[in-house]
């Protein structure tokens, strides 16, 4: 199943290494990455796409304890996924 995450962190050189690090440590595999620059300079709007069978919440609640991590929401899910 694909997850659709949006999170909003502080902009950090290697925040998105954590970010990737806590994503390959959970199980999940790397379906997409998007970073943008937001418009203060003072953060990044990073769209994180992975894909596993776990439960997405075993992800959202580790990458809620970093503390670069301002932000998360969990933007879609698989649809065809959920109907199987």
């Amino acid at each position: 199943m694909n997850h659709t995450l949006t999170i909003t962190t502080n902009n950090e050189s290697s925040v998105v290494e954590r970010l990737l690090q806590v994503t390959r440590y959970r199980g999940y595999q790397l379906a997409g990455l998007e970073l943008t620059p937001l418009a203060e300079k003072a953060g990044l709007s990073i769209t994180l796409t992975v894909s596993s069978d776990k439960p997405i919440h075993l992800l959202t609640s580790q990458l809620h304890k970093l503390y670069d991590v301002r932000d998360l929401r969990l933007a879609s899910a698989d649809i065809a996924a959920l109907r199987a």
